[in-house]
């Protein structure tokens, strides 16, 4: 104790202090690069890391190259050191640089198997990104195997269906001579036992077939013990295949029945997917029925069957049949307009039930208990549409024996319907216009004038503008009809009414021809929904009318529906045949008749699972007859 404590044992104090600094530093150095770490993120702590390693590095060689210098060299100059430490430090990072290559290539020619699985097993990874069809899949799987191993003749088989039948998918080179193989072909019994399948020296069974298909190498891809596909490689164009190649195949071939099953499996649930959305789709379709036929009931119920209805919109005392949002708009604007005495121009196509708008409009309006007269104005001519507007005395000219009340007369105080009123000539305008302006007219023949009080309510499928243009329309009498615009939808804006607008008249109809028929089945409504009815809502009774007519029980089919609405051809084509050119003729049917034979066995020996004595019976005939069947078709 003396002795230490008169400063013995300093060396071994000082290696004791040092130790402990030294843990500290390291202690508080790595929680600071774990803060930093957190900080910058883990790939620039590595770059400053390996940065400050070098640099240690090159101290440290730095250092030595000067402390040797000196040892040797009489006063190196810190030039000189600087040089030597730097040009060791290069010559270091390139005898390093070769070296990692030279192991790099030494890896790849003494490991090639685990290259080219690496290699294989990228495609792979690329081709599964593509989990479309199995079939497509399969493509890309034969492709980066074939390219992997330099083969130029390649075919792949995938399983399809219940019972597993076989089918080519896809191949490179020459086509294999089968479309289709099925258990109890030796290739594919013999694949469901082993992964990789190679030609035989002893000629067997199995080597024949492969040979026959044109291949050196099967290979099964197999996902839980069930065959799904298998692939049939040719020759390799520089060389024969090794056993890196078999190993290599071996160890891709679980995993590409992996990349099978899931594409599989995928296209199963898009076609769940599929099923379930047209199956909501029909129970939509139902409910809309149910809902269209509880509303006529109620209305049936509440008002009998002249009255019909518009779901939100308030009842219109008559027939406006649906409950989509653009017969709810029309509606509104109805009840709206027929509060005004101002004239109202009704526009649509053919069939949209502009007459009916207009004796809604009628109805609704405060001249409703006054007559409603409609006047087609495309069914007159000028001379006979003049004195059916205005009437005539007696004697105005040849026929007329008496006198007529004309149609503004017989309107007086309720509402005139002109209909197609793009149809009139300039003569009828020029007097329509004035009765518009002046509420007075004449008879034909007469010059005593007449007072009227008509609302005037017109209606056009036509484009009055363009008639204006063509100078076959007054422009005047177009601002005086149009004060009011009410434009009727085509059907094919509507179709969610269709449904509706069906039961609506296959009631009205049944009940008028007294016929049992109550109901249309699913098929036919589609089919009426798709159409695109050029002649809208009249189109639409006529076609419910044929089929009440034509059905033979109480339910519409597609069967009563017509051709244009169906898509069929009205009339069959009859395929007349050509004299002639009989042996090519022959040729293919007898390549069919082949064909067909080949299908019939390889469908047989599916359905038996191989089983050759059961596909027999199943196709009535021998055993025997079978296998040379096989024999010829190259299925055993």
């Amino acid at each position: 104790p003396l002795s230490f404590v008169g400063g013995a044992a300093e060396w071994p104090m000082f290696l004791a202090s040092a130790s402990v600094t030294l843990g500290f530093t390291v202690a508080i150095g790595r929680d600071r690069w774990l803060r930093l770490d957190q900080l910058v993120g883990s790939s620039l702590s590595y770059f400053l890391i390996s940065f400050l390693a070098v640099l240690v590095y090159y101290v440290l060689v730095f250092t030595a190259m000067l402390i040797v210098g000196s040892r040797v060299i009489s006063g190196p100059s810190l030039g000189q050191a600087l040089w030597v430490s730097v040009t060791a430090l290069v010559m270091l990072g390139l005898l390093d640089l070769i070296r990692s290559r030279i192991n790099r290539s030494m890896e790849q020619y003494y490991r090639r198997d685990k290259s080219q699985l690496d290699r294989t097993l990228h495609q792979l990874s690329e081709a599964i990104e593509h989990l479309i069809e199995p079939p497509v899949l399969g493509r890309h799987l034969l492709d980066a195997v074939t390219d992997l191993l330099a083969v130029n003749r390649a075919s792949i088989y995938l399983a399809d269906g219940e019972p597993g039948i076989y089918r080519r998918t896809g191949w490179i080179g020459s086509e294999p001579p089968l479309a289709e193989m099925a258990p109890g072909c030796p290739l594919v019994d013999e694949l469901t036992r082993r992964t990789v399948v190679t030609l035989a020296v002893n000629g067997d069974a199995v080597t024949e077939q492969l040979e026959f298909l044109g291949g050196e190498v099967a290979v099964a891809l197999v996902h839980e013990r069930r065959l799904l596909g298998f692939l049939l490689l040719g020759p390799k164009t520089n060389g024969l295949y090794q056993a890196e190649d078999y190993n290599l195949l071996a160890a891709w071939a679980p995993i590409g029945g992996l990349a099978l099953q899931s594409a599989a499996a995928r296209r199963a649930i898009e076609s769940l997917n599929r099923e379930v959305q047209l199956k909501v789709e029909k129970i939509s379709e139902q409910q809309e029925r149910i809902m269209a036929l509880q509303r006529q009931l109620v209305l049936q119920a509440e008002r009998g069957t002249s009255v019909v209805e518009h779901r939100g919109s308030g009842d219109l005392p008559v027939e406006v049949v649906g409950s989509s949002a653009v017969v709810g708009q029309l509606v509104d604007l109805v009840r709206k307009v027929a509060a005004s005495p101002s004239a109202v121009l009704i526009r649509g196509e053919s069939g949209t039930g502009k007459e009916l708008i207009a004796r809604a409009i009628h109805e609704c309006s405060p001249r409703a208990g006054k007559p409603f007269v409609k006047v087609h104005c495309a069914a007159l001519s000028p001379t006979l549409l003049e004195s059916e507007l205005f009437g005539h005395v007696k004697g105005a000219f040849t026929g007329a024996s008496s006198n007529k009340v004309g149609r503004f007369e017989m309107a007086h105080g309720g509402t005139l319907f002109l209909d197609e009123i793009g149809d009139i000539n300039l003569d009828v305008q020029v007097k329509l216009l004035r009765v518009l302006q002046e509420k007075v007219f004449e008879r034909v023949g007469s010059s005593v004038s007449v007072r009227v009080d008509v609302r005037i309510v017109a209606a056009t499928h036509q484009n009055l503008e363009r008639l204006i243009q063509q100078e076959r329309f007054r422009e005047d009498l177009y601002y005086r009809l149009n004060v009011i615009t009410i434009a009727v939808p085509p059907l094919r804006e509507r179709r969610e009414d269709i449904p509706e607008l069906v039961h609506y008249f296959l009631r009205q109809i049944a009940t008028e021809t007294n016929r049992p028929v109550a109901d249309i089945d699913d098929e036919a409504m589609n089919l009426l929904r798709q159409y695109s009815w050029p002649g809208n809502i009249r189109q639409l009774r006529n076609v419910i009318e044929r089929a009440v007519v034509v059905a033979e029980g109480e339910v519409v089919t597609v069967s009563h529906l017509p051709a244009e609405v169906t898509g069929r051809s009205a009339a069959g084509v009859t395929t007349a045949k050509v004299p002639g050119d009989s042996p090519r003729r022959g040729r293919l049917s007898r390549d069919e008749r082949l064909r067909q034979q080949r299908e019939e066995l390889v469908r047989a020996l599916a359905e038996a699972n191989g089983n050759k004595a059961e596909a027999a019976r199943a196709l009535g005939i021998p055993r025997s007859t079978l296998l040379s069947r096989m024999q010829k078709f190259g299925l055993s």
